[in-house]
C-alpha cells in the first residue's frame, strides 16, 4: 500500500462530491478526488435555484423543510451565507397556473405568497407578468460554483485532502476496507479507505458498476446575458418560470434547457436563443440583450423515482454512490451530505426511495 489509510475517499468534486465531503470531514479522515477541476460538471453550468416549490404546480419538494434547514445550516457551515441572495419569483403563465399558485400560496403562507399583477408592476417594473406571479420567500439563489469551493474549503479546514486531475482506475473491496487504484499527475498510485463514495456526476458513465443503474442523463444548457440599460441587477428577483433568469454581479444568467437526447454536450446558438427568448417573456428588456457567453453541462437524474441515489451499490457494503441530484441539488445535496455520516453508521437510516438497491442489468 502506497500511501496512508482514509476514512472516506469522495470520488467528484461537484456539489454532491463537495456538500458530502465537508459534513463527513467534521469526524472522519476524508480524501476527494475530483478527475478535473471543481464544479467542471453539470454544477458549473446551472445558475443555482433553491426552489423549494418546483413543477408546473408549484408543489413542494420532499421532505422540504428538512430540506431547507440542511441548506442554511450547510451555507452557515461552509461560511457561505454572504452567497445566498433570497427570494425566488414565478410568474404564472396563465389563469389556471395562477389559480394553481393562488391555491399554493393558501396552503403554504409561511413560504410563499401571491402577487398580483398590479403588485408585480409596483415590485419590480420591468417584470413581466399579467396573470400575476408567486414570490417563493423560502426560496432564493446562489453560484454553485461559489458554493463548491466554499465546501471545499471548509472541508480542507478540517482536515480534508483534495487531489485534481486524478481518475480512479479500478478498486477492490474486502472485508473492512476498500482498495482504490488511482491515475494522474502524480502517478500511479492505490489509497485504502473505510468507505468510497461514488459522487462523479456525468462521469459515472466512466463506472461499469454506475452504467447498471437507473439512471438518466439530461443536457442544460444556461447563458450570460450583459445587463439592458436601466435595469439594476440589485432591483431585480431571481427568476423562474419561462426558465429561469438570476442576477449575478453586473450580468444575467439564464437557463436552462432541458435535453434527453443530445449528440453534442456542448452549447449550441440554437438552444442560447431559445433560452433568451424565453427568459424575454418574463423580463422583456433581454430582447436586445448581448448574449456573453453560453456553459452547457449534464445532470443526472433516476429513472422513476426523481430522486437522488445514495447508499451502498448492489452487493456491496463499503463502496457508495450519491448522485441523481438532477435540478433539485441545492436542496438535496445539504440534506442528503448532512445525513450521511448516520447512514454510514446505519445503512438501514437510509429512506427506501433513495437507496438504489435495484438495477436496470
Amino acid at each position: 500500500m502506497s500511501s496512508p489509510g482514509y476514512d472516506v475517499i469522495v470520488v467528484g468534486a461537484g456539489l454532491a462530491g463537495a456538500a458530502a465531503a465537508m459534513h463527513l470531514s467534521a469526524t472522519a479522515a476524508v480524501l476527494v478526488l475530483e478527475a478535473g477541476q471543481p464544479a467542471s460538471g453539470a454544477s458549473g453550468a446551472a445558475a443555482g435555484l433553491a426552489n423549494p416549490f418546483m413543477g408546473q404546480r408549484a408543489r413542494p419538494v420532499w421532505q422540504m423543510e428538512t430540506a431547507l434547514m440542511a441548506l442554511h445550516a450547510t451555507l452557515a457551515e461552509a461560511d457561505a451565507r454572504a452567497l445566498y441572495r433570497p427570494g425566488l419569483l414565478r410568474p404564472a403563465r396563465d389563469a389556471n397556473q395562477a389559480a394553481t399558485f393562488r391555491d399554493t400560496a393558501a396552503h403554504h403562507p409561511r413560504h410563499v405568497r401571491w402577487l398580483g399583477p398590479s403588485e408585480v408592476s409596483t415590485h419590480w417594473p420591468a417584470v413581466h407578468a399579467p396573470h400575476g406571479a408567486l414570490y417563493v420567500e423560502a426560496g432564493g439563489a446562489l453560484s454553485v460554483p461559489a458554493f463548491v469551493r466554499a465546501l471545499l474549503a471548509a472541508a480542507e479546514r478540517r482536515g480534508a485532502s483534495l487531489r485534481t486531475g486524478t481518475r480512479v482506475t479500478a478498486w477492490r473491496e474486502a472485508d473492512g476496507h476498500v482498495d482504490v487504484d488511482l491515475a494522474g499527475r502524480e502517478g500511479p498510485a492505490t489509497f485504502r479507505t473505510r468507505f468510497l463514495i461514488l459522487a462523479p456526476g456525468d462521469g459515472f458513465t466512466a463506472f461499469a458498476a454506475l452504467n447498471t443503474l437507473p439512471l438518466h442523463r439530461v443536457k442544460g444548457q444556461v447563458i450570460r446575458l450583459a445587463l439592458p440599460p436601466g435595469l439594476d441587477p440589485a432591483a431585480l428577483p431571481s427568476l423562474a418560470g419561462h426558465g429561469y433568469v438570476v442576477p449575478e454581479n453586473d450580468t444575467l444568467v439564464a437557463g436552462s434547457t432541458y435535453e434527453h437526447r443530445f449528440a453534442d454536450a456542448g452549447p449550441t446558438p440554437e438552444a442560447s436563443a431559445s433560452i433568451r427568448a424565453k427568459a424575454t417573456r418574463m423580463l422583456p428588456p433581454l430582447a436586445s440583450a448581448a448574449i456573453l457567453s453560453a456553459t452547457a453541462g449534464v445532470r443526472v437524474t433516476v429513472r422513476g423515482t426523481r430522486l437522488p441515489l445514495v447508499g451502498p451499490l448492489p452487493g456491496h457494503r463499503r463502496t457508495w454512490v450519491f448522485t441523481g441530484l438532477g435540478s433539485k441539488g441545492l436542496l438535496m445535496a445539504p440534506l442528503l451530505a448532512q445525513r450521511l455520516p448516520h447512514f454510514l453508521r446505519h445503512p438501514e437510516a437510509i429512506p427506501p426511495e433513495l437507496h438504489p438497491l435495484t438495477s436496470t442489468g
